[in-house]
Formats: C-alpha cells, structure tokens, sequence
C-alpha cells in the first residue's frame, strides 16, 4: 500500500489544476466500449458498475443511463474533488485492491487508464471478488497522441521524448516504468483469477483544436521533481507544441481519432 500511494505522490496529479484540466482535455470513453462490456456481461443494464481508479470521474460518468448504478473509486483527493456527480454516480476515496464493497455486487468492474498505477495481483484479486459469477473486469487505454495531422502529431511525440528525458534525469518513476501496459493482458491471464482473457481494439472520434493539443499535453501531467515550474516548462518546451498546433490548426477545429485497447477478463 505504501508503494501505491508513494507513485501517487509522484505523479503530479494533486498539483494546482490538474484535475481540472484532466476533466477538461482527456477523453470521454466511446459508447461502443459499454455496449460492447455489457454484451460481455451479457446484461442490457448492469445494476452495479465500479470504477477503479477513476480519477475526475470521466471514465464513471460514461454510465449514466446505461447502469443503474456506477461507483468511481479513486485514492487521491485532489482529483476525487473533481469529479461531478450525476444520477446514478457516486464516488468513494479508496485504494483499487480495497474497496470494501461486498462480494459478487458488480457486474462489470473497470480501469481506465489506470490499471498501470496498481499493484496487479491485489487489484485482480479485488475485482475477481466484487465481481458477480461471469461479470466482467475491463483495463483499457487510449494511445497519445491522438491521430489529428502528421506535424502535430510529430510535434507531441517529440514532447513526450523531452518529459522521457526528464524523468530520467530526475529518477521520477510511473507506475507504467514497473506495470507496462503491453503487459496487461498476460498478467491478468497469469494471475488465475478469470476464467477467460483477452484483448480487442475500437476506436472513437471527438472534436479537438490547437488548444485541446496543448491541453491534452497538460493533462499528462507535469512531473513532480524538485526543481521549480519555469524550469520544468523551459525543459519541455509545451510552447513549441503549441505553436505546431496553431501553425497547422489554426482556428480550425477537426476530428480527433483516438484509439483503445480493451484487456477484459471474465469471472
């Protein structure tokens, strides 16, 4: 437990702002991902959804209308204050491999974009016990950048080879440095705790602009390092990014291709 809450510490997500942003920019999960979870719970309307390590709660407020009911479960406070309630939505401050709900509740148990700040053997074990008998547990993640033009593109992920570059130097781990992500898949299978395993893709499209590029940037998350935010801002160079956008965007605002990988495992 401690280690989970020292890469929260880490991470900079309790900074000034961020959840806001993170509301603002990240994006929203596409229908066709619930449609298709229910399909693979086989229930039109799960009476129950949990959502671990659900941030601001945009991953949670996706249910609203589709479950009848949904919990966002997130251990930091500073993005927990964030999240918005809606009819059926609720939230609670807990760890993902302690909820303290009761067994076999839910029908459907999720993390997105969160499985790799988890401790994986505990969460499995969690989600496998909340979970009803063929419920189904869902990690999912989007790519970054965005597709939206090849030198905006370009321009992000040389953005991202700066922030590399500075953890390194820094010694700054993220939960994806221990869990990769490429590796969801076989260690759900490997953990025993789902009956069946595997990976698809889909994809959604949501509009974006030269702001939403350098807003999405933001939202990553500014390493937390002990040195002071002008230095952090001249290291990685968010301005040349935005000035790529604009450059290529303009005013404009276009599609922005988003894709998923979906690992699910079935109870």
């Amino acid at each position: 437990m401690e280690f989970s809450r020292s890469l929260i510490d880490s991470s900079g997500y309790d900074r000034p702002g961020f959840a806001d942003r993170y509301d603002r920019y990240r994006p929203r999960p596409p229908d066709a991902l619930v449609e298709t979870l229910c399909r693979y719970a086989r229930v039109d309307r799960p009476r129950l959804v949990v959502d671990l390590g659900c941030g601001t709660g945009l991953s949670t407020r996706a249910w609203v209308g589709k479950a009848a009911r949904a919990i966002g479960v997130e251990p930091n406070p500073a993005m927990l204050a964030a999240a918005e309630p809606a009819e059926g939505i609720e939230f609670m401050e807990a760890f993902a491999q302690e909820t303290g709900l009761d067994d076999g509740c839910a029908d459907i148990v999720t993390c997105s974009q969160s499985l790799h700040w988890m401790e994986p053997e505990p969460t499995f074990a969690e989600a496998a016990r909340i979970l009803r008998p063929g419920g189904i547990f869902a990690a999912y993640d989007y790519d970054w950048p965005p597709v939206v033009d090849p030198e905006v593109d370009a321009a992000f992920h040389a953005y991202q080879e700066r922030r590399a570059e500075l953890r390194r130097s820094h010694a700054i781990l993220r939960g994806a440095d221990i869990w990769p992500k490429h590796g969801h898949l076989q260690r759900l299978r490997e953990s025993g705790r789902f009956r069946f395993c595997r990976e698809f893709l889909l994809h959604s499209i949501e509009e974006g602009n030269a702001e939403r590029v350098t807003g999405f940037a933001y939202s990553i998350g500014m390493p937390a390092v002990d040195i002071d935010d002008e230095e952090v801002e001249r290291r990685l160079q968010v301005a040349e990014l935005g000035e790529a956008s604009r450059r290529v965007l303009g005013e404009r605002t276009v599609p922005f291709l988003f894709g998923y990988r979906v690992r699910v495992g079935v109870t």
